[in-house]
């Protein structure tokens, strides 16, 4: 089999957006670039409602894609969820209610994986059909969502040491905060031991923490040997020809989705009302739950304003032009262990970070090492304000070289991700 060919499967590609897309698309873009002949198997049509078509432009025409249908549950929970690029759907009636509410308890009882598991089977076998016809060795397979993991289970089966399977996490399943408020006990129970097969049949894990391979390790210490670190990052072309936005007032600009599980803005939004002049405003991109929404709009927040999710080079524009970028996190206990994607984009915009999460975070470890920015327990209004007024006061005190966070550059990135599968390679030779 070819050594110089890379199989990725991957459920969540352009047109779908968000920032878990970022990630194995840089992985892609740059494997190409190496000289790699890349093949991706994707869906066939979008599986999350946020679609942003401009991130098809970034696919290499070099790259072969195989695009998938499949079964996937789809239920309404984008509803619940407010996104200023498109229309909002009417609520659903209590017979749609009724028959999702059936459709999730199914979905739990049978699938405790997520509601993507009916695209498994096709792109199996699709999969099947490339790895034979392009004599392909590695295989790269990322989650979420995790049922992509039994694509990588079952082609171990069949073509065991023929392939060399990466499994990426970029975020983990059992450790995760979703794990902590969305998991039922006995679904847990599942997903945990569905998760320890899944590692135990890859040959190599990749975790986008430190924190989150020391955990997968610390349960399994057969992990320590096939195992790595990679972090998400940001792309230096993504931010060739952006144009600053400008602001009339000083602006702060919060990326990323905001709900019960990731974070509200309500306590710094009081923290700012208290220390600074009316004269400035919040600029949040992302998807945000409506409830969360509707608090602020009741608290009587003029200063918060909702633009929903957009396309990237315009949320890069908004960040490059802002005074403070922010970055919201909630308290929840696994929360200190991980970091949202978009951070690594806001440290290459060399504009001083505000950070909001738990304590003893690893939000903060990153934000203290690169001289980027500032953190806050969430829960504190008082230090939120210290932490604030002290970014606007003394802005000299941040670094914003690009030059001091080149290892998170996408690129690097890539190359350590090639650099697994040319270590088997070379092992297995």
């Amino acid at each position: 089999m070819n050594k110089n060919k890379l199989l990725m499967i991957i459920n969540e590609f352009p047109p779908t957006g968000q920032s878990g897309v970022q990630r194995p698309l840089k992985f892609v873009k740059y494997a190409v670039r190496a000289g790699w002949e890349v093949h991706i198997i994707a869906p066939e049509k979008p599986v999350r409602k946020v679609v942003d078509y401009s991130l098809l432009q970034e696919i290499p025409k070099e790259a072969h894609i195989y695009r998938v249908a499949g079964l996937g549950i789809k239920t309404p929970d984008e509803s619940k969820m407010v996104n200023a690029r498109f229309k909002e759907t009417a609520p659903p009636s209590k017979i749609e209610r009724a028959f999702w509410g059936l459709a999730k308890l199914v979905n739990d009882l049978i699938f405790p994986y997520d509601k993507q598991i009916g695209w498994m089977p096709f792109a199996y076998f699709v999969a099947c059909k490339v790895i034979k016809q392009q004599q392909i060795r590695n295989v790269y397979i990322t989650a979420f969502p995790y049922s992509a993991f039994l694509v990588g289970i079952a082609l171990k089966k069949k073509f065991g040491q023929k392939i060399f399977w990466v499994a990426d996490y970029r975020d983990s399943w059992q450790f995760g905060p979703l794990k902590e408020k969305l998991v039922l006990p006995f679904r847990l129970n599942k997903i945990r031991k569905t998760d320890d097969k899944i590692l135990a049949t890859c040959d190599a894990a990749v975790f986008v923490t430190p924190e989150t391979r020391l955990q997968y390790i610390n349960k399994h210490s057969w992990l320590q040997e096939k195992s790595f670190y990679i972090s998400n990052g940001y792309d230096e072309d993504d931010f060739k020809g952006i144009v600053p936005k400008k602001f009339d007032k000083p602006t702060l600009v919060l990326m990323g989705k905001l709900t019960k599980v990731y974070g509200s803005p309500l306590n710094l939004l009081k923290a700012l009302e208290d220390c600074l002049p009316h004269n400035y405003q919040v600029i949040h991109i992302g998807n945000i739950d409506k409830a969360i929404l509707q608090s602020i709009a009741a608290s009587g927040y003029t200063s918060y304003k909702y633009l929903g999710y957009q396309k990237h080079s315009e949320a890069i524009a908004y960040s490059l032009g802002a005074d403070v970028n922010l970055i919201i996190l909630s308290d929840s206990p696994s929360a200190k262990y991980w970091y949202p994607g978009k951070l690594f984009e806001l440290l290459r915009c060399g504009k001083p970070i505000l950070a909001l999460g738990p304590r003893e975070s690893n939000l903060e470890k990153i934000l203290n090492e690169t001289k980027r920015g500032k953190y806050a327990y969430i829960n504190d209004k008082e230090q939120i304000k210290t932490q604030i007024m002290d970014i606007l006061q003394k802005p000299a005190q941040f670094d914003n070289s690009p030059e001091t966070i080149k290892q998170y550059s996408r690129e690097e990135l890539c190359r350590q991700l090639l650099a697994i599968y040319e270590q088997c390679q070379s092992s297995s030779s």
